[in-house]
């Protein structure tokens, strides 16, 4: 896979946690950073996002000494389930800030960076497992054919 997320290195189970900086910058009232050095340093990565429930760091306020959950999938299907629902959590945060601030350019990039590493992971999923949505392109040639399939709860280990 050619895109900017490594999804298959089953040594590092983590495989949207970005680096975080110590560099904490705000937006200012109309969207824009107050200190533009990179947009990594206002949000979090999609990993640390979707575990935090948060995707920008200035917002994010820690309850007590509570630690988010490492997150551990079990194999190469759950984890692609995993990297699908962060960076649908981040593409959803980005959205919720997009509609306040449209014009902020280096936000809908990152937002259309996420979108296409999606629906690309989207539909390597859906060829190797089966769709996931009701919409999927792949139900094209036979719909409702999940209902011939051995149903999630009916598999082992899940």
């Amino acid at each position: 896979m050619n895109n900017n997320f490594n999804y298959y290195n089953m040594a590092n189970r983590n495989f949207l946690r970005d680096e975080l900086y110590s560099n904490e910058n705000n937006f200012d009232l109309n969207g824009n950073m107050n200190n533009t050095n990179s947009l990594n340093s206002v949000l979090y990565g999609p990993y640390e996002g979707f575990i935090k429930g948060n995707l920008f760091k200035n917002l994010y306020q820690q309850y007590k000494n509570y630690q988010p959950a490492i997150i551990t999938p079990r194999n190469e299907q759950e984890q692609t389930l995993f990297n699908l629902d962060q960076i649908q959590f981040a593409m959803h945060e980005l959205n919720l800030y997009l509609d306040n601030y449209p014009n902020n350019q280096e936000v809908l990039n990152q937002f259309t960076t996420l979108r296409n590493s999606y629906n690309k992971l989207l539909t390597d999923y859906e060829n190797k497992y089966d769709a996931i949505n009701v919409n999927s392109m792949s139900l094209n040639s036979v719909p409702f054919g999940w209902v011939e399939q051995t149903w999630p709860w009916n598999r082992g280990n899940m």
